[in-house]
């Protein structure tokens, strides 16, 4: 189906302070479960569930560096849409841990790489883990089949979404 409106179900419904409702069902869901996941809540339950002593800002980096790799804290910044300044105090105090090192950027001598020491890799897959973890206690019931089609359609629409970014 490639219908260029909402998805169908109930008339939205204000938010607080009357802020308007979504009218798809697939945008509020999608946005309160990517509220959840990315919120201290939910992280700090997973990291003190896989023994990791972080905040939620740092395990966000952690999680970063773990996924794409050697960022320069710019980069970093702009994944977490906020300031330099805000991640350079994060990444301050991954490195008094010994979570992460900075080191020079072979393609930018001016510039500096932020990298997850062994240390800071250990931590990093122990979170991963942890969310892994708590994924298959989330789906506990569900079917081998429903779960391949939710991540299915899942990727299907990460896929779709990329290509939007692409063509602007």
């Amino acid at each position: 189906m490639t219908g260029a409106g909402p998805a169908p179900g109930p008339a939205p419904v204000d938010g607080p302070a009357g802020v308007p409702g979504y009218r798809s069902d697939l945008l509020d869901a999608l946005v309160r479960v990517m509220g959840l996941w990315t919120g201290g809540d939910l992280m700090a339950s997973i990291a003190r569930r896989a023994g990791v002593d972080l905040d939620a800002p740092a395990i966000v980096v952690m999680t970063v560096l773990w996924r794409h790799g050697p960022r320069r804290p710019s980069d970093v910044a702009e994944h977490l849409s906020t300031g330099a300044s805000n991640v350079s105090k994060i990444l301050g105090r991954l490195e008094t841990r010994g979570l992460v090192e900075r080191r020079p950027d072979p393609d930018d001598a001016r510039a500096s790489r932020v990298h997850l020491t062994p240390a800071g890799v250990d931590v990093a897959r122990r979170f991963v883990e942890g969310g892994d973890r708590l994924v298959d206690e989330l789906l506990a019931g569900w079917d081998v089949a429903d779960r391949r089609a939710l991540a299915g359609l899942l990727r299907r629409f990460e896929s779709a979404t990329e290509d939007h970014l692409h063509r602007d």
